[in-house]
């Protein structure tokens, strides 16, 4: 079994762990500060909970080289986290990626609500994007779902978690049963069929539709209930999808023949951020009539001019793009980031039909063949210009860095960003460091000394490569810097972590209670060293803001680094779960547990030897992330009252309780029923 990592832990001799990501069913994603190229990364750890054989602790870690593999294959798309490198610490790989400053798909509607049609359309548009890239290269991703699809800042949209993706030249896996998460799920696939790309727009269907309308398509009251809504009913009614709901009919189509292909979804996705916005781009090659009335059939009513505009007879022949040009039907992404020749467009989904051949004269059609008209020259298109300037420019100190932030600008596809340090012996007066393009608006320069004078300048750059006149910071001299600055709750008091200056150790931490705080009471000043202190003295619920600044006889706080925790009890664990049959009926009873709410998840134990006594998640009063719960094992219910019933009790099974209170997660004893024996 893996060690367990603690903050400030080194993997590799080169990664320390920052702080704890997410977790899911392979392990756990952490931030890490890369020491050799001091910046910041992702890690993803793999974990083997209790009750896993040899067989299947190789598979989860074959798995793991799986999804580096197939992410690496992708590397350069925009859709796609991007994977670095693999290095082994312990005999166990862990994969380092692109740390992308995110939240996920799932917790953006799970804490802000459903999102509007067109901003569920534009991110369905860069999921087709990053999963018709996959199939192009014959990889299935098996698991597209919401917690899967980050939301990056400034609104990068990244499908991330290749773990159980599969080429059709991998060997077939050693686990047995499905892979993936049932909700989201294809018919065929939960009917044990391969998997397929349909498979995979499937659930990019169901995806969108949780996006937009706050809940999965097939959510029922019981595991069994969802399965048959997936495989034998519509999904439920929509109420806010409007434009979206013939895409979502169409993807969530039962039979997978029937199921949209990529070329019409990403048609009617154009078309339900803007009406009419697919006929405005190239129009794709027309597909043979059976195929149109199928389309046609999920097609709403606002996108009725851009399908018949898209839809021209095949003698009047598609539009051939010229280089550079993006196609409505799905070009291939390396050509949109110019990977490719200009004249060798690559497109994804669907293949470009032969130029087409005038029809014969005559009536019946048997004379000769009318040569064609001469072509008509493109009217020449005038040049948009350059992009105006960032508006908004500020800058703060996160985590001993300063990061800039600005207003989206119209027409700009990226930002270059370049550092400017005062030098009267360079050209011009100045030293600069560009700091690169980045396609969001936000980027964290931790590369500045402390003591220099320093400004940015951020310049728009649009699709010609054109940019604008540099928008600047104002100038600044840097102190000594505290970095990596993280608080995180340790048994029940909070743990503060930075990243120690060998030349200032000595740092001042200022604890105020944060404005959205419950909880009110005096500022506390302490000295520490060593980039590690313990705040035991804390109370329940209160939201903690630490300011942290380096002790070097003249503290200045006011660009201090800062971090703020709520301080969140850790949950006891259950260990008195008992299960009762009696008519039929199982009725599981525990001692409730103060401030949590008790989740119990199901196992059937009857072919996993040596599961009894532990659990799918590990072992007793072992603390894990509660998102890394979701989809390992049958969840009977939660309660705050001691008690559950189990409908769907049968065969051998292992109960376990967890306790969660906020995102804080314990496992209690297992118990298998009927007991062994």
């Amino acid at each position: 079994m893996a060690a367990v990592p603690q903050v400030n832990r080194t993997v590799a001799g080169r990664y320390r762990l920052v702080s704890r990501l997410g977790a899911g069913a392979m392990g756990t994603v952490w931030r890490a500060f890369d020491e050799i190229l001091q910046t910041e990364a992702a890690l993803k750890e793999i974990e083997f909970a209790g009750g896993l054989d040899a067989d299947e602790r190789a598979d989860r870690v074959e798995r793991a080289l799986r999804e580096a593999r197939h992410a690496a294959k992708l590397r350069g798309h925009p859709n796609v986290v991007t994977v670095l490198d693999v290095v082994s610490e312990d005999g166990l790989p862990w994969i380092v990626m692109e740390l992308v400053p995110s939240v996920s798909l799932f917790q953006q509607v799970r804490e802000s609500g459903p999102l509007p049609p067109p901003e569920v359309a534009r991110i369905g548009l860069a999921l087709l994007d990053a999963l018709t890239a996959a199939h192009e290269l014959r990889i299935l991703h098996r698991d597209v779902k919401p917690s899967n699809v980050l939301i990056g800042a400034g609104g990068r949209v990244v499908l991330t978690d290749f773990g159980i993706a599969t080429h059709d030249t991998d060997p077939t896996l050693t686990v047995t049963g499905l892979l993936g998460t049932p909700m989201y799920m294809s018919p065929e696939r939960l009917n044990g069929e391969p998997a397929t790309p349909e498979a995979d727009l499937f659930g990019l269907g169901a995806t969108l539709y949780y996006a937009v309308e706050g809940r999965p398509a097939f959510e029922r009251d019981t595991f069994g209930a969802m399965l048959a809504a997936i495989l034998l009913h519509p999904p439920a009614p929509t109420r806010r999808a409007g434009p979206l709901r013939g895409v979502l009919a169409g993807l969530l189509e039962k039979d997978p023949a029937r199921r949209l292909d990529p070329r019409t979804t990403r048609r009617l996705l154009l078309d339900a951020i803007a009406p009419g916005a697919a006929a405005r781009l190239v129009a794709p090659p027309v597909a043979p009539p059976s195929e149109q009335r199928a389309a046609d059939q999920f097609a709403p009513a606002s996108a009725a001019a851009g399908a018949a505009a898209a839809d021209r007879p095949l003698v009047d022949g598609p539009a051939r793009p010229g280089p550079g040009v993006v196609r409505a039907d799905g070009m291939g992404w390396q050509a949109r980031l110019g990977n490719l020749p200009p004249d060798e467009p690559t497109r994804i989904g669907v293949d470009l039909p032969p130029d087409p051949v005038p029809l014969p004269a005559g009536p019946d059609r048997s004379a000769a063949p009318v040569a064609p008209a001469p072509p008509v020259p493109p009217e020449p298109v005038a040049s948009p210009g350059p992009p105006g300037p960032p508006t908004g420019l500020v800058t703060s100190v996160e985590d001993g860095a300063l990061v800039l932030r600005w207003e989206p600008v119209e027409g700009a596809v990226s930002y270059r960003v370049v550092r400017v340090i005062p030098d009267p012996d360079a050209p011009g007066g100045r030293r600069e460091r560009s700091l690169g393009l980045t396609p969001v608006c936000e980027l964290s320069d931790g590369g500045a000394g402390p003591g220099d004078l320093v400004w940015h300048e951020v310049r728009s750059v649009g699709a010609d490569g054109a940019r604008s006149e540099p928008a600047r910071t104002a100038p600044r001299v840097l102190g000594v810097l505290v970095a990596d600055l993280r608080a995180v709750m340790e048994g029940d008091a909070v743990a503060v972590t930075w990243r120690p200056d060998p030349e200032h150790d000595d740092v001042v931490i200022e604890r105020h209670f944060d404005d959205s705080s419950p909880v009110r009471g005096a500022m506390r000043r302490v000295h520490a060293a060593g980039g590690r202190f313990i705040d035991a003295d804390v109370q329940p619920d209160a939201v903690y803001r630490y300011v942290v600044a380096v002790d070097d006889g003249e503290v200045e706080l006011d660009g201090a680094a800062r971090v703020s925790v709520r301080v969140t009890p850790r949950p006891r664990p259950v260990c008195d779960l008992e299960v009762e049959t009696v008519r039929g009926t199982t009725t599981l009873r525990w001692t409730s547990v103060p401030g949590a709410v008790v989740r119990v998840y199901a196992t059937d134990s009857s072919g996993v030897p040596g599961l009894a006594g532990t659990s799918p998640f590990g072992p007793a009063d072992h603390e894990v992330a509660a998102p890394s719960l979701e989809g390992r094992a049958r969840l009977v219910g939660e309660s705050r009252r001691g008690r559950l019933t189990d409908a769907q009790a049968g065969g051998d099974v292992v109960y376990t309780p967890v306790s969660i209170a906020v995102d804080r997660a314990v496992l209690g004893e297992s118990v298998r029923h009927p007991p062994a024996g």
